[in-house]
C-alpha cells in the first residue's frame, strides 16, 4: 500500500503511513466491509481478545466472536449488529452503551472470558458519501466495571454491623472512580479524535487507490510509479496527494476520452 501523503513540500507535512498509525495506536480497532467480514484488526485489538490479527482477518465478525453459549442472558450479537445495522444505513456514528460481551478464550474452563466493552462503530465513507466499510472501536471497561459492582455490593451491605467500615470502603472506592472515570473520558476524546483522523486516512486513501488505477490504465505502468507521478503532480501544483488524486477521479468522471494528466502522454 502506498503511503497517504507526499513528502514536504513547502507547508506540507511530512509523509505519513496510516496503515503503522492503525497498528500502532493504543485504541483496539477492526476495519470491516459491509458484509461484516474482518478485513483488518490492529495489535491492540487482537491483544484485547486473545487473538492473533492473522486468524481473525477474513472471518465474519459474529463467526470470530459469537455469544457465550453459556450464557442465556447473552445480546453481545444482537445488540452489535442493530449498531452496525444503523451505521451501514447511513446514521453516521454508532455510540453504544457498555456492553457486556464475552471473548473465546482457550484457557477457561467454558471457553469464554467475561468481558465489557464500550464499543464506537463508524462508517468508512468514499468519495461521493456512500459507506464502504466500518470502523469497529472498542474499549475494555471490564476492570471498571467489576470494581464498581464492589462498590455497588458495599453499600447493600450497609444494615449489617460491619456497616461503617463497608460504607467507608465504597465511598473510598467511589473517589478513586470518580477520578478514573475522568480520565477515561479524557483518553476516550482523545481516541475517539484518532479515530476520526483514521477514518479521514481511509476514505483518503480509496480516493487515491482510484487515482493510482487511473493512471496505471493511461500510462501502462506499476502501482509504485503511478503513485509517483501523483507525488510529482503534488510537488509541482503544492497541492496535497489527496486531492490531486481526488481531482484526477472527478476528471475521469466527466472528461472525454484522451489524456487527463497535462503534459503526460497517454
Amino acid at each position: 500500500m502506498p503511503p497517504l501523503d507526499s513528502p514536504r513540500t513547502g507547508s506540507e507535512s511530512p509523509r505519513t503511513d496510516f496503515e503503522a498509525v492503525f497498528h500502532a495506536t493504543a485504541s483496539p480497532l477492526l476495519i470491516l466491509g459491509t458484509d461484516l467480514v474482518i478485513h483488518d484488526a490492529n495489535r491492540a485489538y487482537a491483544a484485547a481478545t486473545f487473538r492473533e490479527r492473522e486468524e481473525l482477518t477474513g472471518l465474519h465478525i459474529f463467526e470470530a466472536f459469537p455469544d457465550n453459549p453459556h450464557d442465556p442472558e447473552a445480546d453481545g450479537v444482537l445488540n452489535l449488529s442493530a449498531s452496525l445495522r444503523r451505521v451501514l444505513a447511513g446514521e453516521g456514528v454508532d455510540t453504544m452503551k457498555v456492553q457486556k460481551y464475552d471473548v473465546p478464550f482457550r484457557d477457561s474452563p467454558d471457553g469464554f472470558r467475561e468481558k465489557y466493552w464500550s464499543p464506537v462503530n463508524s462508517p468508512v465513507l468514499d468519495a461521493d458519501g456512500q459507506v464502504t466499510g466500518l470502523l469497529h472501536q472498542v474499549e475494555d471497561v471490564t476492570g471498571l466495571h467489576e470494581e464498581l459492582s464492589g462498590v455497588e455490593n458495599a453499600y447493600q451491605q450497609a444494615d449489617t454491623p460491619t456497616a461503617r467500615t463497608h460504607t467507608a470502603f465504597a465511598q473510598r472506592r467511589y473517589a478513586l472512580h470518580l477520578v478514573q472515570t475522568a480520565d477515561d473520558a479524557r483518553r476516550r476524546d482523545e481516541l475517539r479524535r484518532e479515530v476520526a483522523q483514521l477514518r479521514e486516512a481511509l476514505r483518503s486513501r480509496a480516493t487515491i487507490d482510484q487515482a493510482i488505477g487511473i493512471i496505471q490504465a493511461e500510462r501502462r505502468c506499476g502501482p509504485e510509479d503511478a503513485f509517483q507521478l501523483l507525488v510529482n503532480v503534488s510537488q509541482r501544483t503544492n497541492m496535497k496527494v489527496r486531492s490531486v488524486a481526488a481531482a484526477l477521479v472527478s476528471l475521469a468522471e466527466t472528461a472525454p476520452p484522451g489524456p487527463l494528466l497535462p503534459g503526460e502522454p497517454r
